[in-house]
């Protein structure tokens, strides 16, 4: 590819030499008069001239002289009280020659009335007032046509990308001829949904295929640019994700119609559907067991004001449940929640402002509505925070979960399902290790439960949600629409990654199982390199890694590992009914558990260190190895 700034100096350097040599008072207005003047004058001769085979008889010849004179008043000062100056002669087009055409009209017609009417005037051929005007119009079309050549061979760029445009047949014509006034791009060719219009030519451009040859057109044409014309085709995502392939930049031009409507907004937006990968692409459908288990059930939904809980309410309002409980801490959340979707169907949903670590507002809840599913997704999960605030995330994370799994077995709760974390796994954060704690506490729960009550206790285990709270996608967005860089915490750094929708289906689906403390998780494929996932956003948003926007490595952050495990080596991993959903099969719990998980509480409702906290998180049967704790001497401790 061309060295871009380079040929730009190049082309200012053009700019001014031919600025030199062409002066401006060329092109200004009163010049331009004098120019609709001599125009008239020679249109009135050639008028003449062609009228009587330029052969003019003598006779004839103060006539012209007369008629000449005030075709040269009249032409120009028409045009000026008609407002016919006030339009560039350097952007001429086909509606500014119809104007030019309008406004030079009734001057013919007033000639060609005195003519008629007005008895003593020098004789002219009726003939000759008309060719005149014929002529008049090519000449001064010309001469502005003339001005605009003049100015797009002057300002042309010397260096322009080899652009495709997609889009439809309504949208290609207006993008040929926009990137054609701006002079920015080279326009090769355009590709159009409607097979029909290969093989034809718009706007002076051919039609060279459909988005399925997407690829082989960039390739045989050298593309460096792909405009996407119009933001509401069906083929982006795929257009997209081609361009990509062959690290092309995208651009997206938005017809009028789309701005209009409101469809396109000033600002650069990606959707998760194009940031989807190959190991998370669409969205499951919802089984039919699915739909059983929830048919008819009373479901509360915990942190239903988060990204994955308000996914979880959607999904579930969306079957047949008797009620619908949302119980989260944040107001707003669950306001902007039921206006989302308690006007979109007749279910009852009840809205409920409350923290699940407050005993008497979990046992209230569970009395009052008496839930026969319980999908706890509230939690703190943002690992450097919860370093600097260990005691709120044990009582948030670990007391927060046994006040609900022991309101669900005291009120007879049929299942429970934990939102737990890939952190979770030989954890080296606080986050994690509070994460990893209450899926213990969920699995020791299950086990005292398993003789003398119902309750199904299941924990579900997943890696990055694209487009959560606090993910990478909205903070690499946000960057991007800032300029960047790309800030990245380790070049090796790997993460597994899914999609809202299908977390949300994983957890409904282990809701249906019969688990005994068991932890699914979803075959997600293989971890994606952070920084290749970061490169790629900033392909689909149009950009070039390392030239448009910078990638800068930042280093890790406290608690981070660089790889995330979905289960320990010597875990028991077996499938279930649903393809791609897998259970971990639970160890039994450690028997010393309930004293440790009380000394733990303890040490966080009275606030102690975040050292002390950590010290108690690495007691208990988790692996978990802070960075700030001498391993050692707790080892001889213990």
């Amino acid at each position: 590819m061309a060295d871009i700034p380079l040929m730009k100096a190049v082309t200012d350097r053009k700019r001014e030499r031919y600025a030199n040599i062409i002066p401006r008072w060329i092109f200004h207005r009163n010049i331009q008069i004098l120019l609709d003047a001599l125009t008239a004058a020679i249109a009135m001769i050639h008028a003449y001239a062609l009228r009587f085979d330029f052969q003019i008889p003598p006779k004839m010849q103060l006539s012209m002289w007369t008629w000449l004179c005030v075709g040269v008043f009249l032409r120009p000062s028409t045009l000026l009280l008609t407002r016919g100056y006030r339009s560039t002669w350097r952007f001429f087009d086909v509606r500014d020659g119809l104007y030019l055409g309008l406004r030079s009209l009734p001057v013919t017609i007033a000639l060609l009335l005195v003519r008629w009417l007005v008895s003593g005037v020098p004789v002219v051929p009726y003939s000759v007032l008309i060719l005149e005007l014929g002529i008049f119009l090519v000449f001064a079309s010309t001469l502005r046509i003339t001005r605009r050549l003049a100015h797009e061979a002057i300002y042309r760029p010397s260096y322009r990308p080899r652009a495709l445009i997609i889009g439809s047949e309504t949208t290609l014509a207006t993008a040929v001829n926009h990137l054609h006034s701006c002079k920015e791009a080279q326009v090769i060719g355009l590709v159009s949904e409607d097979e029909r219009l290969i093989g034809i030519q718009i706007a002076g451009r051919p039609v060279l295929g459909s988005p399925e040859s997407l690829p082989s057109l960039m390739a045989i044409h050298r593309i460096e640019v792909v405009v996407l014309s119009g933001a509401n085709l069906n083929c982006a995502a795929q257009v997209i994700r081609d361009a990509t392939d062959f690290d092309i930049q995208v651009r997206i031009l938005p017809s009028g119609n789309d701005l209009m409507q409101g469809k396109v907004r000033v600002s650069r937006t990606l959707s998760i559907d194009q940031l989807a990968l190959k190991n998370c692409e669409g969205v499951i459908e919802t089984h039919p067991a699915v739909v059983g288990c929830f048919s008819g059930q009373t479901v509360l939904v915990t942190g239903a004001g988060g990204s994955i809980g308000s996914e979880i309410a959607r999904q579930v309002s969306a079957l047949n449940v008797g009620r619908l409980v949302l119980l989260d801490q944040d107001e707003n959340s669950i306001f902007e929640l039921m206006n989302q979707i308690g006007s979109q169907n007749n279910k009852k949903i009840v809205p409920i402002v409350g923290n699940i670590r407050d005993h008497e507002m979990v046992r209230r809840t569970f009395d009052r509505f008496h839930p026969d599913i319980a999908l706890h997704a509230a939690a703190y999960k943002h690992v450097p925070m919860m370093e600097e605030n260990c005691c709120e995330a044990v009582l948030n994370n670990v007391a927060g979960t046994r006040e609900l799994a022991d309101a669900a077995i005291e009120f007879d709760c049929q299942r429970l399902v934990m939102i737990s974390t890939d952190k979770a796994v030989r954890p080296s954060s606080v986050m994690g290790a509070t994460k990893r704690t209450a899926e213990m506490l969920i699995q020791q729960r299950a086990e005292e439960n398993n003789q003398h009550h119902k309750t199904h206790f299941a924990c579900v285990r997943f890696g990055n949600v694209l487009g959560s709270r606090g993910s990478v996608v909205p903070i690499f967005l946000r960057q991007i629409e800032t300029g960047g860089p790309v800030t990245i915490t380790h070049e090796e750094m790997t993460r597994y990654f899914m999609t809202i929708p299908q977390a949300v289906q994983l957890v409904l689906q282990a809701a249906t199982l019969a688990s005994r403390g068991d932890i699914y998780l979803l075959d997600m494929g293989d971890p994606i390199k952070i920084i290749d996932f970061a490169k790629r956003i900033i392909r689909l948003a149009g950009l070039i890694p390392g030239k448009d926007i910078d990638i800068k490595v930042v280093g890790t952050r406290p608690g981070e590992k660089l790889h995330e495990q979905l289960w320990k080596e010597d875990a028991l991993v077996t499938t279930t009914q649903f393809r791609g959903v897998f259970q971990v099969k639970a160890n039994p719990a450690h028997t010393d558990l309930p004293q440790l998980l009380a000394a733990l509480e303890r040490a966080a409702r009275t606030r102690q260190s975040d050292t002390a906290i950590q010290q108690l998180l690495h007691n208990l049967p988790i692996d978990y190895v802070p960075e700030s704790v001498d391993v050692a001497p707790l080892a001889i401790a213990n």
